[in-house]
């Protein structure tokens, strides 16, 4: 019995350390994704990266280190959003994302690199 306790306080603690653990919510992940509009804006525009047809970012160019980050950081954020409305719509993250691919290439600005259902990149 005295060693099973210092084993059940090591559970405990886990897992009360676990338990204060929370996902992000929606809205934060939107409010990121709203700060970094000018950085991605500029990747696109300079033709550095280009919309891939799943919905992400994809280099298109030598980026430099604050550049593969801001690119890193938007694709995660976009794969964490579209997870939480897979799961709130019962779509799965690649219908999801295609679905935005398809809003991004009918909104997207003159010049940007896009990729279509087919594959095939070409210029707005």
């Amino acid at each position: 019995m005295k060693k099973s306790l210092p084993n059940l306080l090591a559970l405990f603690l886990v897992l009360f350390s676990v338990s204060g653990l929370r996902a992000e919510t929606e809205a934060e992940i939107q409010a990121r994704m709203i700060e970094r509009v000018p950085v991605v804006d500029a990747l696109k525009i300079s033709e550095l990266v280009g919309e891939n047809s799943r919905g992400f970012l994809e280099q298109r160019d030598r980026l430099d280190a604050a550049q593969g980050r801001a690119m890193a950081d938007e694709n995660a954020d976009r794969r964490a959003l579209y997870g939480i409305i897979a799961s709130r719509s019962g779509l799965s993250i690649g219908v999801v994302g295609e679905g935005r691919a398809e809003q991004i290439r009918n909104r997207s600005a003159k010049g940007v690199w896009l990729q279509g259902g087919d594959g095939n990149w070409y210029r707005k």
